[in-house]
């Protein structure tokens, strides 16, 4: 490795927050911004960009203050198959309960708690192949898809999904869903 150096020109506001993490972690400014780049560099080599890195980091992490667990899919699944044949109703009222939770805090930690909240699905949710969400003034769009999502776990997690929502303040005009597909509409 090269230990030549080079500079680089970064915004003095940017330069000064990052001395004072370096600072709170007993490293030089040098040594935090050679970690960084190189954690930068780890993401990309995944197929991540900065954004998403932290995006995906975001959410795991509200993931974890939340009390989300990752479970293996085939797990998850028998386990929500099982409890959707004990007691559907309860079972989706506990996931709209769920989604309330999670709508409200993702409300007050982001300023666009509804792209955080597609973030968080795509994070949390290994089966969803897709999260569409479109934003159009008061009206908010999603629509989820999946190949192996099954027809307890799309209708638990249609149910989540508007309990996040209406927490956030909408209302839903549009609810259709079929076996791995949900299409959901809201407005303010």
């Amino acid at each position: 490795m090269s230990k030549s150096k080079r500079l680089v020109y970064v915004s003095e506001d940017l330069i000064r927050e990052a001395m004072e993490v370096a600072r709170s972690e007993g490293k030089s400014l040098g040594a935090f911004v050679e970690e960084a780049l190189r954690l930068a560099l780890s993401a990309k080599r995944i197929g991540y960009d900065t954004k998403e890195a932290s995006e995906l980091l975001e959410a795991i992490h509200a993931n974890k203050i939340l009390g989300g667990a990752f479970v293996p899919l085939d797990v998850f699944n028998r386990l929500v198959k099982a409890a959707y044949k004990a007691g559907r109703k309860r079972l989706k009222e506990r996931w709209y309960e769920s989604g309330m939770l999670h709508g409200k805090y993702l409300k007050e930690r982001f300023e666009d708690p509804v792209e955080a909240f597609k973030v968080f699905l795509e994070a949390a949710r290994w089966d969803l192949n897709e999260v569409e969400v479109r934003e159009n003034g008061e009206t908010v769009k999603f629509r989820c898809f999946s190949t192996v999502l099954t027809k307890e776990g799309t209708e638990t997690l249609l149910k989540y999904i508007e309990g996040a929502l209406h927490s956030m303040g909408y209302k839903t005009v549009r609810s259709d869903h079929i076996r791995g597909m949900i299409i959901l509409e809201f407005k303010r």
